[in-house]
């Protein structure tokens, strides 16, 4: 293997796990950065929308000191459309060709942009002869529970859902494929991280209900040392349920496999239960590279996530169906 595609791929893996954390708080407006000089530093913003048609789409926009260089900045898209091959571009850039306005709260890096209003947001990335739009209905309402911030020693994790669910148009244009406009639900949130990401997490567990409302997120961390921090549930209106713990199962192995998470309250009793029903995407990129993931193991651990359709269900309330996320510190 040549060693400039080596060196590529090996940063293309550090930056993806970075991204793959959830969502902190802003300098400045909504999509405001946090700029830090670690060389562990990370900032991501990350927006889905899951179509009506069962079209999945993530844009990530981020900055990170990770890797060779310093402050270079990342866009990167994942299209799951089905029955067709992932579609997942992406593009880097350095500190020059990347900035924030905060008189229109738009984060730009490269062609790719984000813009913030009181009306909605909206997303644009143009890469590698597509383009990905996605225009959300409810503007950026940032909020934070208890236990969104992680500390590990001098370093510090931070999560913030800047929008936890709206109606989203999503404008799809894919080489070789028919251009696409759907609707559908969406999500983003904020993170920004001085931690090594194989020292943030053991697994993270994540659901979204979009196709709302009702809309509803959970989330839950446990860390290394078997702490849980964050974890919990939030319905469409009021304040996030916190939860205590959680435990997962997983039935078959690999592509063959599904999930289940069981969920428990601050009173020991059972609070939510989330079912995996159908595997969308398996992502193992440290496993990929074989002998050579030793390299970036030691900062980046050897994450695999499994993205499902899945249900949620709770004590006396009706299953409802939505994206069920699982990463765990390989298997």
């Amino acid at each position: 293997m040549r060693r400039d595609t080596l060196a590529r791929g090996l940063r293309a893996l550090l930056v993806g796990a970075l991204v793959s954390l959830p969502g902190v708080a802003a300098a400045g407006g909504v999509l405001g950065l946090s700029y830090n000089s670690s060389d562990r530093y990370g900032e991501s913003f990350t927006f889905v929308a899951d179509a009506d048609d069962g079209t999945y789409v993530t844009v990530n926009l981020s900055v990170t000191n990770i890797g060779p260089g310093s402050r270079t900045g990342i866009c990167r898209v994942t299209v799951l459309q089905p029955g067709k091959p992932v579609w997942a571009p992406q593009k880097r850039l350095g500190a020059n060709d990347w900035g924030y306005d905060p008189a229109l709260d738009t984060l730009t890096i490269g062609e790719c942009s984000a813009r913030a209003t009181d009306k909605g947001l909206t997303v644009e990335a143009p890469l590698d002869n597509g383009r990905v739009k996605l225009e959300y209905a409810r503007k950026p309402e940032p909020w934070s529970p208890e236990g969104s911030v992680v500390e590990n020693g001098k370093d510090r994790y931070r999560h913030e859902v800047l929008v936890a669910g709206s109606p989203v148009k999503v404008t799809l244009r894919v080489p070789l494929r028919e251009a696409v406009t759907l609707t559908g639900g969406g999500y983003v949130d904020h993170s920004r991280s001085t931690v090594a990401p194989a020292k943030l997490a053991k697994r993270w567990v994540r659901f979204r209900v979009l196709k709302g409302p009702p809309y509803a997120v959970v989330l839950g961390r446990e860390g290394q040392e078997g702490d849980y921090a964050p974890v919990y549930l939030w319905e469409d209106k009021g304040e996030a349920r916190l939860l205590e713990s959680f435990t997962v199962t997983q039935t078959g192995t690999k592509e063959k496999s599904t999930w289940r998470a069981e969920f428990t309250d601050r009173d020991g009793k059972p609070a939510v239960t989330l079912k995996g029903t159908s595997l969308l995407q398996r992502s193992a990129p440290v496993e990929s590279l074989g002998m050579l993931g030793g390299l970036v193991r030691p900062v980046v651990g050897s994450p695999v996530t499994y993205l499902l359709r899945g249900v949620m269900e709770r004590p006396g309330k009706a299953p409802v169906d939505g994206l069920m996320e699982v990463s765990v510190e390989g298997e």
